[in-house]
């Protein structure tokens, strides 16, 4: 990016970040600024996207969420490529015809998704430490990945500055909850199965895609032992 570029960029997110309420928290306002910075529809912020304390601290619309668990639930999409190499993604998804996340593009089409989203990586330093998924549905267009790279960067640097970032008075107490009882019925299958954490949220996440549902609606169904993997009951099945 050149420092023309750099400047330009700098100059319309400081314009759409002092247009926003600032009763808002940090990560809700860096996730509306980063929408319509990029022209999305929507968007959603997860931090530790790659990593076992994964927490989607804010989605400016239902879609986005959807979207956002639904990778969660399928352990793949572009956000999952953006959080690993480090790299803006953007991909033209609900066709049926993307080969790289199969279980993703499938999904999106039960989902009645048809446009692009970007992945974002956001960087501070040399750590990504999340991601900001944006959509938007409709035809294909050029995607600004000069904007992108400098909205990773800046979201990211804000995020590693400021402490509040990821604490309970900066994320909705809902997605605390959720990422909580996830936790907690992951647990619960480590001591029903006898297997290890990571093959826990594997079952999980396979149960959540078997039932075409959420991550926490599966949690919560095994935390209120409606569903039990030592035997493998489901409750009114």
């Amino acid at each position: 990016m050149s420092e023309t570029d750099d400047q330009r960029a700098l100059a319309r997110f400081a314009t759409v970040l002092a247009s926003l309420n600032r009763e808002e928290s940090l990560t809700a306002r860096l996730c509306e600024a980063g929408r319509q910075l990029l022209e999305a529809e929507g968007a959603a912020m997860t931090l530790d996207y790659a990593g076992n304390g994964r927490l989607m601290v804010h989605a400016t619309d239902e879609l986005s969420a959807q979207l956002d668990d639904l990778q969660d639930v399928v352990g793949e999409g572009p956000s999952f490529d953006a959080a690993h190499s480090g790299e803006v993604v953007v991909a033209r998804l609900g066709d049926g015809n993307e080969d790289r996340w199969a279980l993703f593009s499938d999904r999106l089409i039960d989902l009645g998704f048809r446009g692009t989203l970007v992945a974002v990586p956001l960087r501070a330093e040399l750590s990504v430490l999340g991601v900001l998924s944006l959509h938007r549905r409709g035809p294909d267009q050029e995607e600004d990945l000069v904007s992108a790279r400098f909205l990773g960067a800046t979201v990211g640097t804000a995020l590693l500055q400021d402490p509040r970032v990821g604490r309970s008075d900066q994320v909705s107490h809902e997605a605390w909850a959720t990422r909580s009882k996830i936790h907690q019925a992951t647990g619960m299958i480590v001591a029903q199965v006898g297997v290890r954490t990571e093959d826990a949220m594997a079952l999980l996440r396979a149960q959540a895609f078997a039932r075409n549902t959420s991550l926490a609606e599966i949690a919560q169904d095994i935390v209120g032992r409606r569903i039990n993997f030592r035997d493998f009951t489901i409750e009114g099945d």
